[in-house]
């Protein structure tokens, strides 16, 4: 008996990503959506339920639909409560929308949530009871699976690992909450950040020389600055974890995104300061590492929560 197949979607900053999902491959994707293309919701929601058909109609065993999202998700009634980085998102029934146009049993859910998920049941948290996992981007969202479930909190809004506090007198964040560690660790900040120490310096550097992958080959590449600047953005991501490892003993940290992608540059003294930082009895069973589906990660995940959901409803 074939393994069910759902349609993720991956509601991204820039790109929404739809793709059809066995398990923990993704066997047909079409071209991504550009947010910034549609002024409205309903304008994006059209792009997306044309893609939805053309994907049926490649696969018309399709059995449910997930889709993950930025921001604060209601994923118990469906409801995208506030939307990160695309404006006019705010108490949107997505879920039964996605149900009423598409005619498929649908879910939403966080989208750090749904590649959290997919790490745990596919990827580098595996066979793990607790699992950490972070993104690192445009924003820095995070999932957390405990005791092998995933776990949403009261309010379904468990896991913003990018809200929580740094610095008490830092850089103001969305919600009050100054020193988010988001308003130091994402792809726009550190681009600032960068801009800041190389112009200190005397040295001028265009805008496409300070994305985080421009800045891990110049580390990689002798500049002494960029180097700097990981180990600096490495040790405040490490403390922020810290505390994370005190407060959950987790077994597994699994980071992904873009900034991720700088490897042992940032992951280093991110392992360093959780392991000079916290008991032995944290640490030394604890893996922090990087995440295994990269960018399909939440069009796997959201797609497996949408094939949990509805064979729970089937049954």
């Amino acid at each position: 008996m074939s393994a069910p197949i759902a349609i993720g979607i991956d509601f991204g900053g820039t790109n929404v990503k739809p793709g059809v999902v066995s398990g923990s491959k993704i066997i047909a994707r079409l071209e991504p959506i550009p947010t910034r293309e549609h002024d409205s919701a309903e304008g994006l929601l059209a792009a997306v339920f044309r893609d939805v058909v053309i994907l049926r109609k490649q696969h018309p065993e399709v059995c449910a639909l997930g889709a993950g999202l930025p921001g604060i998700i209601d994923g118990l009634n469906g409801r995208v409560r506030e939307l990160s980085n695309v404006p006019g998102w705010r108490d949107v029934p997505l879920a039964a929308l996605l149900s009423e146009k598409t005619g498929l049993p649908s879910i939403i859910e966080n989208d750090a949530n749904a590649m959290a998920y997919a790490e745990w049941r596919f990827g580098a948290g595996r066979d793990r009871l607790n699992v950490i996992c972070m993104t690192l981007g445009t924003g820095v969202g995070g999932g957390l699976i405990l005791d092998g479930k995933l776990f949403r909190g009261s309010q379904l809004g468990a896991g913003e690992i990018g809200q929580m506090i740094i610095e008490p007198h830092g850089a103001p964040g969305h919600y009050g909450n100054f020193g988010a560690l988001e308003k130091y660790v994402g792809n726009r900040q550190i681009a600032e950040r960068a801009q800041k120490v190389y112009t200190a310096a005397g040295i001028a550097r265009r805008p496409e020389e300070l994305t985080p992958l421009f800045l891990e080959k110049s580390a990689l590449n002798g500049d002494e600055i960029a180097a700097k600047l990981w180990e600096d953005i490495g040790f405040e991501i490490g403390i922020m974890l810290t505390n994370i490892v005190w407060l959950l003993n987790p077994d597994r940290i699994v980071i992904g995104g873009g900034v991720a992608k700088a490897g042992p540059l940032v992951f280093e003294p991110i392992k360093r300061t959780i392991r000079t930082r916290t008991s032995g009895v944290y640490h030394e069973h604890l893996k922090v590492v990087p995440a295994e589906l990269g960018n399909d990660g939440g069009i796997i995940g959201s797609a497996a929560l949408a094939i949990d959901a509805a064979q729970r409803s089937s049954t």
